[in-house]
């Protein structure tokens, strides 16, 4: 029994610690070390693994949540803040949460790198805590469930086998699948991000000549003649 706990709170602090970014790494691998623990040693209950996880989450994130509510904007000018949450994405975030706040908080979850300035967000902006709790409560019953189950029965079905370099392949290509997981949502959050607007002086796209201006004449010439219109109006 009292291993069984020293697995449970060993879940728990996974689960919490990478919540607040402490390593910066995915939860989905601490939900999958919960799996393993699940599956390979006997004296721990799935049930209460389980719990462990969903548990050392929302603990993590209510953090975030307060840390946002306590420091208000004033939490952005940080630049370690920064370096998690630019501006430009920040305010994309938070013209989103007003209409679509709910599903902007469980979508984060499946986001690694979204989470973290999510919470923060709904923090900051006073976003209603019963909502958020109920957002992540969501994700601790059907998301936490759909990666510790699935990963259990993998390494249930691995360990019959009984080989331990099987066990040590499945683990390293579970975390390599994660790790392209977490690149790819990374990809597609820098590929639809928002570019600044371009000047109509500005010419298309390519190199300029040393020493040249970088226009369009067409452009220029239009804008000319609107603001003589405006100005002989």
């Amino acid at each position: 029994m009292t291993d069984a706990i020293y697995w449970y709170v060993s879940i728990f602090f996974w689960l919490f610690l990478t919540g607040i970014g402490i390593p910066p790494a995915p939860e989905e691998a601490g939900i999958l070390y919960a799996a393993s623990v699940n599956a390979l040693h006997s004296e721990v209950w799935w049930s209460l693994a389980w719990a462990s996880c969903g548990l050392g989450i929302i603990a993590a994130d209510c953090v975030l949540y307060g840390v946002g509510w306590r420091w208000g904007a004033k939490l952005f000018e940080y630049r370690w803040v920064q370096k998690v949450l630019s501006n430009e994405r920040r305010q994309r975030l938070e013209g989103h949460f007003t209409q679509h706040g709910m599903k902007l908080l469980i979508l984060a979850r499946f986001l690694p790198p979204l989470r973290t300035g999510v919470f923060l967000i709904a923090g900051a902006t006073r976003y209603s805590f019963v909502k958020f709790l109920i957002a992540d409560l969501v994700y601790a019953v059907v998301g936490v469930g759909l990666f510790f189950f699935c990963g259990t029965w993998i390494l249930a079905l691995i360990h019959r086998f009984e080989s331990t370099a099987l066990i040590v392949g499945a683990l390293l290509v579970m975390g390599y699948g994660l790790y392209m997981y977490y690149r790819l949502l990374r990809r597609r959050e820098l590929r639809g991000a928002s570019e600044a607007p371009i000047s109509v002086l500005q010419g298309p796209e390519g190199s300029v000549p040393p020493g040249e201006p970088a226009k369009n004449p067409a452009a220029a010439v239009a804008a000319q003649r609107e603001a003589q219109t405006v100005l002989e109006g």
